[in-house]
């Protein structure tokens, strides 16, 4: 692989980040997104701000970058329906 100047210019995302996903597939989205929730768990000891935050992104993610491959937009809608669940159920608890 080599790297184009002007694929970065069309499409600027996608080669960054070309080689992670050439290793990884496009799960490798998945590792930045946990790490990002699970330091937000630590700060603020809640579950529903971690689950607010997969929630957004993952949504965000499949969307907008998996138009073309779509198995991959379902994985990341199943982890925005786990955090939903974790969110509602997070909230419930707390306010017990």
């Amino acid at each position: 692989m080599a790297f184009n100047g002007s694929e970065l210019i069309d499409n600027p995302f996608n080669q960054f980040f070309s080689a992670f996903t050439d290793i990884l597939g496009y799960a490798f989205f998945l590792i930045p997104i946990s790490f990002i929730a699970i330091a937000l768990y630590i700060k603020t000891r809640t579950v529903a701000v971690a689950g607010v935050w997969l929630m957004a992104s993952t949504l965000m993610i499949g969307t907008a970058i998996f138009v073309e491959y779509p198995e991959m937009g379902f994985v990341y809608y199943l982890f925005t329906v786990i955090s939903f669940v974790g969110v509602i159920v997070s909230i419930y608890l707390e306010g017990r």
